[in-house]
């Protein structure tokens, strides 16, 4: 075991996981890992899923700790899974847990079964390991802990498991939103997108908390050619058009933009660079107009820190004819589009038009756009984040918790038009680092990132619905090396359901 996660080792044993309220919490872990387990071997993959088979284990673990539970489902094969821990104070706003069920299609190129939890290496390898079925089994275990110490938490505590998140919330959130919220009705929700980052210039651990999404917008640009047999090769060939115009769109660079989110994000993280960085940051927060753009688009040669400040789009999608014995008279790809709270679709899509040129054979259309108006990310000075920070503060002293934007999108956005003070936290992340991630290949977490996760997952829970703090003290560094030395990494194997 690595020593940078060994305080969580020791957070989660018996005799250590215990402060002056006396909170016993052996187990979680272990509970948190075998759901995980449990609801990898279930497929739920895009892009038709089948959540009931997931929502049935869920119920079932539900009954052993005699949590009532509603069962939604718009239509056959499609389920999300309600429960509620009531609270003492009626006046106190529900703490809402959710996560979605379903994952993204496998895709190819796994070197082991996507629908099975595979241990290898101290990682636990299945298709939503990270996105979102580790959110579940952890809201799943710390619920039913909870239940079984006996305590009553100060407000409700609702864990919501949530269809079809990947294709729109359609049969999720949209619908629940529509048709049950009356059952929901949350005043405050903890959901995926956010993550721990222990790599920074400085050491000091970065918290940071999905405070907002980025809008979602598909962008179909067609190029046109002459149609012929395929051993005829034309210069008006429609792919090589459709190709030009991609490798135009690449070079395709807005204006970088300093939203009020980005401006927090920036002015906190910025005490931690180093020298070289700390002054580019600082022209970008302080200096005259010409500078901000300058320093933004070094800050923005950094993926991550790119999405805070500037819309981007990425081509998804290219298709043509399917006979390949002739030259199709028609190209297209979609762009995936994700724009800034703030930017102007229509305005952002004729940007793009002119930056393309007019050309007779190529045309743009819109496939999807974001509903307007947007929902304004958090702003970090609730008492939700507070908790966030108090709880990230006890458990690394020298942190910073940071409220951000995701770039990707989600059941938050829903939840955040619905007046629900919403934010994502998660497991150790690291933007700089080329691993297998969400929607890709051999999807993994770490058995020590998990535990990670559960652990500060558990104590925000604990600290904002039930206010006791189950962060024991810090161990010794002389500690910390004795239990190092004596914790053995996993032997390979495959999970056995």
């Amino acid at each position: 075991m690595n020593k940078k996660i060994l305080f969580f080792a020791l957070l989660l044993s018996l005799p250590l996981f215990c402060t002056a309220q006396e909170v016993p919490m052996q187990g979680l872990y272990q509970d948190a890992q075998k759901h995980l387990v449990a609801l990898l071997n279930i497929d739920t993959s895009q892009p038709e899923p089948d959540e009931t088979a997931a929502v049935r284990y869920l119920y079932k673990e539900l009954n052993k700790h005699g949590i009532d539970w509603d069962f939604l489902s718009p239509h056959k094969g499609r389920a999300n899974l309600l429960a509620r821990i009531q609270g003492s104070d009626p006046q106190a706003k529900p703490l809402l847990l959710i996560s979605h069920l379903d994952t993204a299609p496998a895709g190819e190129n796994w070197s082991v079964p996507p629908y099975k939890a595979t241990l290898l290496d101290g990682k636990i390898y299945g298709l939503g390991a990270t996105d979102a079925k580790n959110y579940t089994a952890a809201h799943l275990a710390i619920l039913t802990h909870i239940k079984a110490q006996g305590l009553t938490p100060k407000r409700d505590i609702i864990f919501l498991a949530t269809s079809g998140e990947e294709s729109g919330s359609d049969t999720g959130i949209k619908w629940l939103a529509e048709t049950q919220w009356e059952k929901i009705n949350p005043g405050y929700a903890l959901n995926e997108g956010g993550g721990i980052i222990k790599d920074t210039p400085g050491g000091q651990p970065l918290i940071f908390a999905e405070a907002g999404s980025k809008m979602y917008m598909d962008i179909k640009i067609t190029a046109t050619g002459e149609a012929a047999h395929s051993s005829l090769p034309l210069e008006e060939n429609a792919v090589y058009r459709l190709s030009q115009a991609l490798a135009k769109v690449q070079n395709f660079n807005p204006a970088a933009r300093l939203t009020d989110t980005a401006l927090e994000f920036f002015r906190k993280i910025a005490p931690f660079q180093e020298e070289d960085a700390q002054t580019t940051l600082q022209l970008l927060l302080l200096g005259k107009d010409e500078e901000k753009q300058m320093a933004a688009e070094i800050i923005a040669k950094d993926p991550f820190f790119s999405t805070q400040l500037k819309d981007t789009l990425n081509p998804v999608n290219i298709s043509s004819g399917t006979d390949t014995g002739a030259s199709a008279a028609e190209a297209s790809a979609v762009l995936n589009v994700r724009l800034l709270p703030g930017t102007d679709p229509d305005e952002f899509f004729e940007e793009l038009k002119t930056f393309l040129g007019e050309e007779e054979h190529l045309t743009l259309e819109i496939l999807e756009r974001p509903q307007l108006p947007f929902p304004a990310p958090m702003n970090g000075e609730d008492e939700l984040f507070a908790s966030i920070e108090r709880t990230a503060q006890r458990i690394w002293p020298q942190s910073v918790s940071v409220a951000g934007l995701n770039p990707a999108s989600g059941d938050g956005e829903f939840l955040r038009r619905l007046g629900v003070i919403t934010y994502g936290i998660g497991p150790v992340m690291n933007p700089q680092e080329n691993t297998p991630s969400p929607h890709t290949a051999d999807e993994f977490i770490s058995l020590e990132d998990f535990e990670e996760q559960v652990a500060f997952m558990a104590a925000v829970v604990y600290d904002f619905a039930l206010d006791k703090n189950i962060v024991p003290p810090a161990v010794t560094a002389t500690e910390q090396t004795t239990q190092t030395e004596e914790k053995n990494e996993p032997a390979n194997q495959t999970i056995v359901p």
